[in-house]
């Protein structure tokens, strides 16, 4: 999806009912992995908690259907206020 940038970072950001899920990568797919890699974490706790909500709880693969991923992207050693550069 994206190259990777030796000095930057992306943090992929997925805002559910009740979380704001976060994960970091070298470039968009990465951190897409980890923010679902979370979420996918998380839904195995709830379901070891609640096994009946196995079908209204969706998997990973499923959750962009529900949610919207937005990607924060940055270089290291800059100063950000909003998402924008400043230093």
């Amino acid at each position: 999806m994206e190259t990777e940038t030796g000095s930057g970072f992306v943090v992929a950001e997925m805002n559910t009912h009740h979380f704001m899920f976060k994960g970091a990568g070298r470039n968009r797919e990465a951190a897409r992995a980890a923010v679902l890699n979370a979420w996918r974490v998380h839904r195995i706790a709830l379901l070891a908690r609640y096994p009946e909500r196995t079908d209204s709880i969706p998997d990973e693969t499923r959750m962009e259907d529900h949610f919207r991923i937005f990607y924060l992207e940055f270089e290291m050693d800059a100063g950000y206020r909003d998402g924008e550069r400043l230093v």
